[in-house]
């Protein structure tokens, strides 16, 4: 239930693959990970199911619905973290991908690098991955790399022997009430560490420089955490750096969807203010001389709310900042954000923002100009934006 979500597309392919009957349904009748399912919820969804394995935001929805409250009833109910860790993980060496920014390309680097090592491994994680299909990797190896997300305590459902920790800031306001919550869910499931009990920090950092495809100086963080993992497992120091640097990047990761109609668009996924000026820094570099636009899309009330002393700043590698409508996600209220909060929050010299798509687009209609790079960046129907700006005419 919520199957079209990055981590639910990945967790029905799996589960699939590992011998199990899976269907599924969405609210939504398709999304950046998923399309083929069930349009809508409905009780007759759980004719001859033994589980119904549902996202975690269902449970943030205002009224629940019959079928979610008759597999309650049943007792059959459970969330896709639960169903991970206590199905599907078991029996396997877990390695677990940790931290605010970075886990899904981490998490693809470091099963690619399993993977290249010959080791067979099975991956699952928030985002595409165009060698393996989707968000997921099936195999029949020791190991299982899961990228691990803190909202909803949700990573402390796993047992890892090793947990690559990325850098860790507040993040989800709409669950956690203060970042001593945060902390403290974190410190419970570092405690979760079982066998090995391995922990990469960012201070077990080697510092080195790749040669690497993905662009940004945080993707060399990104890397060094998978080296580091690559030697803690064993892996030849050839085969980690050879792996590492032929690694093509996530979808939704800083990626160039489209050149053409004189305009280069790129899509990402940042939507917290630390991720957003990285990935519009790294784009600067590549693109000192060029007009870049950053379009961004808020992600909740609540979030902006919380984060929004944050933005001061994190736009500036961008010549022109478009701030569109705030994806509202789980929020049934607005907490006083609007658009026009991040535009001022930003302090950006030349900015704009705007609450309805249809005019947003009018205005980079009329004011995209030939040789310009476009920016689109957010969690919600950004991706869809971005497809519509590769199509204007200008």
């Amino acid at each position: 239930m919520g199957v079209g979500g990055s981590g639910m597309a990945g967790i029905s392919y799996l589960a699939s693959k590992m011998g199990y009957e899976v269907t599924g349904c969405d609210i939504e009748e398709s999304t950046a990970y998923s399309h083929k399912f069930f349009y809508g919820h409905s009780r007759d969804h759980l004719k001859g199911i033994d589980l119904l394995v549902v996202t975690p935001a269902v449970y943030f929805q205002k009224t629940k619905n019959p079928e979610l409250i008759e597999a309650e009833r049943r007792g059959i109910c459970l969330t896709w973290q639960e169903f991970l860790g206590k199905y599907l993980h078991k029996g396997k060496k877990v390695i677990c991908v940790a931290g605010t920014h970075g886990k899904s390309t981490t998490t693809a680097m470091a099963g690619k690098l399993l993977e290249d090592a010959g080791l067979d491994p099975l991956v699952n994680l928030g985002a595409n991955y165009k060698p393996w299909k989707g968000g997921a990797r099936y195999g029949k190896g020791e190991y299982f790399v899961t990228e691990a997300d803190e909202f909803y305590d949700n990573f402390r459902n796993y047992h890892p022997e090793i947990i690559i920790l990325n850098k860790v800031e507040f993040d989800h306001p709409d669950y956690f009430k203060s970042e001593t919550q945060m902390q403290d869910s974190y410190k419970k499931f570092i405690g979760n560490l079982t066998g090995k009990k391995i922990l990469i920090g960012q201070k077990d950092s080697l510092n080195k420089k790749f040669n690497l495809k993905v662009m940004g100086k945080h993707n060399q963080e990104n890397a060094n955490m998978a080296y580091v993992l690559g030697k803690k497992v064993g892996i030849e120091e050839e085969t980690i750096i050879k792996s590492l640097e032929s690694f093509e990047g996530l979808e939704r990761r800083m990626e160039l969807i489209s050149d053409r109609n004189g305009l280069k668009v790129y899509d990402d996924y940042a939507h917290h203010p630390t991720a957003i000026k990285a990935t519009l820094d790294a784009l600067r570099e590549k693109y000192p001389k060029e007009i870049v636009w950053a379009v961004y899309e808020a992600h909740s009330y609540s979030r902006t709310k919380a984060l929004l002393a944050k933005y001061k700043g994190v736009f500036n590698s961008a010549d022109k900042v478009v701030i569109g409508p705030i994806f509202k996600a789980r929020d049934t209220q607005t907490f006083g954000i609007t658009e026009e909060s991040i535009k001022n929050a930003s302090e950006h010299k030349d900015c704009i923002s705007f609450n309805e798509t249809e005019k947003m687009f009018k205005f980079l209609k009329d004011n995209l100009k030939q040789g310009d790079v476009v920016f689109v960046m957010g969690a919600g129907k950004s991706y869809q934006w971005a497809k519509q700006i590769c199509n204007l005419k200008i």
